[in-house]
Order: C-alpha cells, then structure tokens, then sequence
C-alpha cells in the first residue's frame, strides 16, 4: 500500500540525508526538489499544488539508490538524473563527458542574445571541446540559420553530442573529432569561434570536490601551465580560421569566447591583445568572477600562424 505523506516529509528527509555530502542547506533543498521532481515526473509547481505524495514501492527503492550513490559514491546528482536543462535544450549528460555548468548556460546566452540582432544569421559557427555539445546545440537551436561545427578529441563526448542532437532534434549542428585544429580542413572559416576549454590547473584541482575530480574527464578540465596551455593554443591558432564580418565589426560582436578559470582573466586578455584580436573583454559571472573573455578579428588573418 501506497502510503500518502505530506510533501514537505519527503524533501526534508531527502535534503537532510544530502547534508552528509553538501555543506550548503539551500543546494540540498534545490537538489531533494530536483530528485522529487525526476522521481513523480512533475514540476515543481505540480507537486506544491497537490501538496501530498503517495510514493510506490519502487519509487522509494529508486530514491534509495539515487541515495547512495550521491551520497556513498559521491556521483554528481547531474549524472543520476541523466539530464540537465540548457539554454532551453534537454542536455543528457553521463560520466565521465563534463557537466554543462550554470555559468556557461549564462555567457551561451548572453551572446548568442548580440548574434540575435543581426541581418545575417547565416553564420559559421565552431565550438572547440564541445563535450556534451551544450555549447553548439544552444547556439544552433537560438540560430536556426547558421551552420555549427562542433569539435573534440574524445570519442566519449562526440558520441554523447550525437546523442544530444538527436534528443533535442537539431538539424544545423555536425560532429568532427579533432584535437583542436587539426581536423578541421585548410580554408574552412569561420564567423565565431566558442569554446569551453579544459582550463583548471593542477594546484586548483587539489581543491575541487570529489563529486568532480572522482566522476568528471580529468582531461576535459586540467591544463599545463597553470590551466591557461590550450586556451594559449586556441588564441594562437583561432586566427587562421576567422573570417572578416563586418556586420559584426560594425556592431561590435565578438567573434571568439573561451570560458576562463576566475583568476585567468588579465593573463588571457594580454595575450589576446597581444595576438592582435581586437575589443578584448573580460566578463564576470553573476558571482563577480572572471569567466569568459571575448575578442574580434577586423582583418583578414589568413598570414598569422600559431602553434
């Protein structure tokens, strides 16, 4: 027998057993909301307006394992579910391709909201270390027009982006394993380029939590020297595959973003500048932290060569 509790039993139960692994008291109540949510297979606004939940036997079995593995495995909630809402987009996520982040969600949109306004939306677009491919997929679902090339080394990931863009029925987004570049054929071009690089340094992974350094691609988030080594490689080589938009120009539209770790800021920013890309800017997240840094090519770059 299916007995009906109030709803507030089971995400005070569900949040508590969470504080064993989560210091933060409003993640464990956000994530036993999340957990409810995935187990009833309702919204929140759906399950507050019913007040009460008469969970079956094997729902409560299925929050039993869930259980454990977040807490005993310290698996990432994001990976139990098997899914994460990006930029309007369904993302399925599963170990060990990188879990989209909140705030690459918040820069994704903030220029693809710039890319709205203009007349020519029939852009190149490439997304270098696509992973999950929630980068690319965003982009292309926001701009239906453009053509997006999507990139990386791990057959993991690629295989997961093809998986996302059947979810999510993209119709604008193709695949290419690469590592970096050196896929991507000689006079290919394009309008923008995104990336979401590994960028943590060995020092900084020390501290990161085991739900991340125990589940997620380490290859997908350490980089030598300080975590800026493949942000160093995108900025010298990115040139050579930019092509001139002067719309773009006109309207000041970047045309490349790497996200950045929060303290990478001016070290990126000099060496864009350097490298000659123009209207280098560093962007804050919602917390105040450096996160990404945009730049725009005003010539052709075809003679600039990098490493």
């Amino acid at each position: 027998m299916n007995t009906l509790y109030d709803l507030n039993y089971y995400i005070n139960d569900i949040r508590q057993r969470l504080s064993a692994l989560y210091e933060d008291d409003t993640l464990c109540q956000q994530y036993a909301w999340w957990i409810l949510q995935a187990i009833c297979n309702k919204t929140k606004t759906e399950l507050i307006i019913q007040e009460s939940v008469a969970l079956t036997l094997e729902q409560r079995q299925k929050i039993e394992r869930w259980m454990q593995l977040l807490v005993q495995e310290k698996m990432p909630l994001q990976y139990v579910l098997g899914s994460v809402p990006f930029a309007d987009l369904d993302i399925l996520v599963e170990p060990p391709t990188l879990i989209p982040r909140p705030e690459t969600e918040e820069w994704c949109l903030y220029i693809i909201e710039q890319m709205l306004i203009l007349d020519n939306k029939k852009l190149n677009i490439l997304d270098i270390a696509t992973g999950s491919g929630c980068i690319a997929l965003a982009f292309a679902d926001y701009l239906p027009q453009a053509r997006i090339l999507a990139t990386d080394v791990s057959d993991h990931a690629l295989e997961l982006s093809e998986k996302n863009i059947e979810h999510n029925k993209i119709r604008n987004a193709t695949l290419l394993h690469s590592d970096l570049f050196e896929s991507i054929p000689v006079g290919m071009q394009f309008d923008m380029i995104l990336s979401n690089p590994p960028y943590i340094s060995a020092a900084e992974f020390e501290y990161l939590d085991e739900t991340v350094t125990l589940w997620e691609d380490h290859n997908a988030l350490l980089a030598p020297d300080d975590g800026l080594a493949i942000i160093k490689k995108i900025i010298a080589q990115a040139p050579r595959f930019i092509q001139t938009n002067d719309e773009m120009k006109h309207k000041k539209i970047p045309q490349i973003v790497i996200e950045i770790g929060y303290a990478q800021g001016t070290a990126v920013q000099q060496l864009m500048e350097h490298a000659g890309y123009n209207d280098v800017l560093v962007h804050k997240d919602l917390e105040g932290k450096d996160r990404f840094v945009t730049g725009r090519l005003d010539y052709v770059a075809n003679s600039i060569s990098g490493t």
